[in-house]
């Protein structure tokens, strides 16, 4: 398959699932940095017994141009306070090409036995990290600081408070577009331009050796954001697919269903086809800067992200990776 000269150029960060030794931690980033992905953002999971802060500053000192970030962290394990520092220090190792992404919590919050921060919380806690870099630190680049969202308070909650957003909505055009029009009510609500905000789209990518082999290792993913109810996507699949909205597995949707709903959420197939959807998937989007979570049934990350990778320019061209943040 052959794809058009004129396709953009995309921005693509990807997230690192793996838990080496911190003698190893780099070597996704290394990778990823190496097959032209623009970014690499480290889970923030105390549980592996591994601190992501200070993957990242390894990281730092093993890269040269990949963009590196939390993804994601939140104010409740780590400060806002805190976590302007560790911003301004990650920003100090690597100047401009850091980043800060801020959400509630789960893992982080559940090893730490508190709550999750509510959407309020998050903008408060995000203005304060902005504050507090700009004021007390002033790095020499900017680090600027998203919310991570999926339901229309926290996407809102990234419009009026944050330099960006991290929506992970799914891949559906009428999702993507519902939960923009939540960024923007944020925005206008604060008085803020959308134009000041920038977007990143989260970007789920199973891929297999066949269409079935990926819709089958997608499949519970995609049920449990349908399940959320309070996530944009699981709204809009709801009203679209009133069949969706009692689902508890997979065994509850016909086949046209599930393949539905799957294809709503994630991008899937083959290496190749999986290049190709977010190739043109690309061309209408809000935005070409998208975070993916790479996946290859039965392989290990690395060879996920280089079958990604090989496909992407297999179709695009050497030019389909932009290198700038």
């Amino acid at each position: 398959m052959s794809y058009s000269p004129s396709a953009p150029r995309l921005r693509i960060d990807v997230n690192d699932p793996t838990n080496q030794p911190l003698s190893e931690s780099s070597r996704f980033a290394e990778r990823a940095e190496e097959l032209g992905f623009t970014g690499v953002g480290m889970p923030d999971h105390p549980r592996t017994g591994r601190d992501m802060f200070v993957r990242l500053a390894l990281a730092a000192q093993r890269t040269t141009r990949v963009t590196l970030f939390p993804s994601v962290t939140n104010p409740v394990s780590r400060g806002p306070r805190m976590l302007a520092t560790l911003g301004a220090t990650l920003g100090e190792l690597v100047p401009g090409r850091a980043r800060l992404v801020v959400s509630s919590g789960k893992a982080a919050v559940e090893y730490v036995e508190g709550a999750r921060a509510t959407a309020s919380q998050v903008a408060g806690a995000v203005e304060t990290i902005i504050r507090t870099l700009a004021d007390e630190f002033a790095p020499v680049a900017p680090v600027p600081v998203y919310i991570n969202a999926s339901s229309p308070m926290m996407l809102a909650a990234a419009g009026a408070a944050a330099d960006g957003v991290y929506a992970m909505v799914g891949v559906d055009p009428e999702v993507q577009a519902q939960a923009m029009a939540h960024v923007e009510a944020g925005a206008c609500k604060a008085g803020r331009n959308m134009d000041s905000i920038a977007v990143a789209l989260g970007l789920p990518v199973f891929m297999a050796e066949s269409q079935e082999r990926a819709y089958e290792s997608a499949s519970e993913y995609a049920l449990f954001n349908l399940q959320n109810r309070n996530k944009v996507f699981s709204k809009v699949l709801r009203e679209r697919i009133p069949a969706l909205a009692e689902a508890a597995d997979a065994s509850d949707l016909s086949s046209a269903q599930l393949c539905h709903l799957i294809d709503a959420m994630v991008v899937s197939g083959t290496p190749q086809k999986a290049a190709a959807r977010v190739l043109s998937m690309a061309e209408r989007a809000v935005t070409r800067h998208f975070i993916a979570r790479v996946e290859l049934a039965g392989e290990d990350p690395f060879q996920a992200i280089e079958a990604f990778s090989s496909a992407l320019y297999a179709i695009g061209g050497e030019g389909v990776l932009h290198p700038g943040d």
